[in-house]
């Protein structure tokens, strides 16, 4: 039997609590998608216009350099969030993000997430609050690469 995208979106950890009304609501403005492994899901300066549910698989976050050449900055797996750069003008992604073995994602449209959190401060107060922690996880990655670099 095979579970629909609201009930996906539902047991996601991102929004296992959030109320039936903030699921639907999110749902309707979603769809499922499929990288094979070593595809880009999106690039660095490409318009960031979606939030990515993980539902299978481990994308890498990553940085070219010219130095250096490609810095895997995290390592995100199943159940984790991709993509938080649609929360601030100018909506471009910071990194690439890659699937590195085959991928399974949820793709919430970001215009439509914005609008909801506008029009409804409740639902806006408790999707920031979800994106803060992944938004401080995403910073301690940076710290500890540049900590890593740094001793190299």
């Amino acid at each position: 039997m095979s579970v629909s995208l609201e009930e996906s979106i539902r047991r996601h950890s991102f929004f296992r609590d959030m109320g039936v009304g903030d699921v639907s609501s999110i749902a309707v403005h979603a769809k499922h998608l499929t990288f094979d492994a070593d595809r880009f899901i999106f690039r660095e300066g490409e318009d960031a216009d979606a939030l990515y549910l993980i539902t299978h698989g481990r994308v890498s976050l990553e940085l070219s350099t010219a130095h250096r050449g490609r810095i895997i900055i995290q390592t995100i797996e199943e159940d984790d969030v991709l993509g938080i750069s649609w929360l601030s003008p100018p909506y471009k992604w910071h990194f690439d993000a890659r699937a590195l073995t085959l991928t399974r994602l949820i793709m919430i449209d970001a215009a439509q997430i914005r609008k909801r959190c506008e029009e409804d401060n409740a639902f806006g107060y408790r999707m920031m609050s979800r994106l803060v922690g992944i938004i401080m996880r995403r910073l301690q990655a940076v710290r500890l690469q540049l900590l890593e670099m740094e001793e190299m």
